[in-house]
C-alpha cells in the first residue's frame, strides 16, 4: 500500500507558504503486510535406521493421537511431547511426510518517503527515504527441531530426558528490525 498524505499544494491541506510545503507538505506512507501459514515438515527418528532397510535412513516415528501442538507454543517448547513415540526395532513408523506445520510469518514492512522538486531543473528530484523492515519487530520462529529423539536419553538415563531438543527453535525465519534511511538523486 502507498498513501499520500493530503498535506501540501495542490492537496486537501493546502499550504500558502512556500518553505512550510516544502517541508511538510508532499509526504507518502507506505508498507507491506505478510501474513503466511508455516512451512510443513517431516518428523524422523535422527538417523536411526530402525526399520532395518540398510540404507542408513531417517526412520518416522508413531502418533500417539495426541495433538502435536500446544496452546500456547514457545521457543522452548513448540510441539507436544507425548503426540511422538519411537516405532518399534523393525517397523516404519506411521507419522507421513510432511505431516507437522511449523510457525507462521507476521511481518510488517513500513516506509516513507518524500519528493523534493529541484528548482534549478525540472526533471530533477531528491527523494528521501525511511524505511523499516520487520517494523513491529515481531519474532518470526524458525522450524522447530524435527527430530524426536534429539538430545536421546543415554542408557541408565531417565526418558524424560529423551526429547530434550525435540520442538526447540533454535533460529527465526527473518530478521528483526531493520532500519534504513536513504537519498536518491533522479535526472
Amino acid at each position: 500500500m502507498l498513501y499520500d498524505l493530503p498535506v501540501g499544494k495542490g492537496r486537501p491541506l493546502n499550504i500558502n507558504n512556500g518553505f512550510a510545503n516544502a517541508v511538510i507538505g508532499g509526504w507518502q506512507l507506505g508498507g507491506i503486510l505478510t501474513l503466511q501459514t508455516g512451512m510443513p515438515g517431516t518428523l524422523t527418528i535422527g538417523g536411526v535406521d530402525n526399520a532395518s532397510t540398510a540404507e542408513g535412513g531417517y526412520d518416522r516415528p508413531n502418533a500417539t493421537g495426541v495433538s502435536p501442538y500446544v496452546d500456547n507454543p514457545t521457543p522452548s517448547r513448540y510441539w507436544n511431547l507425548a503426540a511422538y513415540t519411537e516405532a518399534p526395532p523393525g517397523q516404519f513408523g506411521n507419522v507421513g511426510r510432511n505431516s507437522i506445520v511449523g510457525p507462521g510469518i507476521i511481518n510488517f514492512d513500513a516506509e516513507m518517503h518524500k519528493q523534493f522538486r529541484m528548482p534549478y531543473k525540472e526533471g530533477h528530484a531528491l527523494q528521501f527515504r525511511f524505511e523499516a523492515f520487520n517494523a513491529l519487530n515481531h519474532p518470526n520462529w524458525g522450524m522447530p527441531n524435527l527430530n524426536i529423539l534429539a538430545g536421546a536419553a543415554q542408557p541408565g538415563q531417565p526418558s524424560t530426558v529423551a526429547h530434550q531438543n525435540f520442538g526447540v527453535v533454535t533460529s527465526t525465519a527473518t530478521s528483526m528490525r531493520q532500519i534504513q534511511l536513504g537519498l536518491k538523486y533522479s535526472f
